[in-house]
């Protein structure tokens, strides 16, 4: 095997056969990685206790083990053959117990649309619009022999370099997303048929990129040339929860999310996300969470305490 396991950061180097088709490039939006865990120890020295902001969509699959996934801030039991399906700007701990043996897939949105061969339309990696923070899946018999056949041909493409590598291993891998999405999504058949959907999804983007600027629902409203009645009201058609509360807990999570370093201080996190005055993110805060932002912060060392 060619390839080369950087202990330390989540890089598998692959070295590229210039002028060959599927050839992986270092460019972030063609991002892919694949790693067995058992393999060299990789869950102990590369995921196990390392608190990580992701950048990736990532399928955690544990086949065997035992330990906690923490998502954000909250606790996740680790048991036998569970899949946890991340997105983009979660923070993810792991605390694995004993032997563990599965899977660790990472990749970029641009990488599966860009090589495979036709669009899978909506799946878990679009969960935000449905409000979920994370997708846990409990793999049965069936299931296990079906995904764990992809999975394994994945592995396969991966290490070697066979000719149109990239668009064999994309086109595996929107297979497996669209296995995920139907255990996931019940309501997928129903959204996909809505025009509406659209108007949502732009919505939910916009409110990633302009949280720190734009914190109430007409400054969205008119960015998509709708009346912020409209919006509320498909937002909460789609979604289940109206526009505003979609704003409020991209804050919070966001809020959550920074506060899980130590070092950070609540007035840093409130001129991070756009609070000129610090008194006021806290107010904001303990309305739309429930607890002030210093009973947050303490009990996060309890929750994250060692198993």
């Amino acid at each position: 095997m060619n390839s080369k396991v950087l202990y330390g950061a989540t890089t598998f180097a692959l070295p590229n056969i210039p002028g060959a088709s599927g050839d992986f490039r270092p460019d972030r939006n063609n991002h892919f990685e694949l790693h067995i865990l058992e393999e060299r120890g990789y869950d102990q020295l590369v995921l196990n206790e390392r608190q990580e902001r992701l950048q990736y969509f990532e399928i955690l699959w544990f086949k065997t083990g035992k330990g906690q996934i923490a998502i954000d801030t909250v606790q996740h039991p680790i048991s036998h053959n569970m899949i946890y399906c991340l997105t983009p700007g979660q923070v993810r701990t792991c605390r694995l117990q004993g032997d563990v043996q599965g899977y660790h897939i990472s990749f970029s949105r641009d990488f599966l649309y860009r090589w495979a061969t036709y669009t899978v339309g909506i799946t878990w990696l679009d969960t935000n619009i449905y409000g979920m923070s994370m997708s846990v899946i409990t793999v049965d018999r069936e299931m296990q022999d079906e995904i764990e056949d992809l999975v394994k041909r994945m592995a396969k493409e991966y290490e070697h370099h066979y000719l149109l590598r990239s668009e064999i291993l994309a086109g595996l891998l929107n297979i497996l997303v669209i296995h995920f999405s139907r255990k996931l999504q019940p309501r997928m058949k129903e959204l996909a048929q809505s025009k509406e959907i659209e108007l949502v999804q732009k919505f939910i983007s916009l409110v990633k990129i302009h949280y720190r600027t734009k914190k109430f629902v007409a400054d969205y409203a008119s960015e998509l040339f709708v009346t912020a009645n409209h919006l509320n009201r498909i937002v909460k058609k789609i979604t289940g929860t109206p526009a505003s509360s979609h704003i409020q807990h991209h804050i919070i999570t966001e809020a959550k999310r920074q506060a899980l370093d130590s070092n950070v201080s609540m007035k840093e996190i409130a001129y991070h996300l756009g609070f000129e005055d610090h008194s006021h993110f806290s107010k904001y805060f303990k309305n739309n969470s429930g607890m002030n932002f210093s009973s947050f912060k303490k009990g996060l060392v309890t929750d994250i305490a060692p198993l």
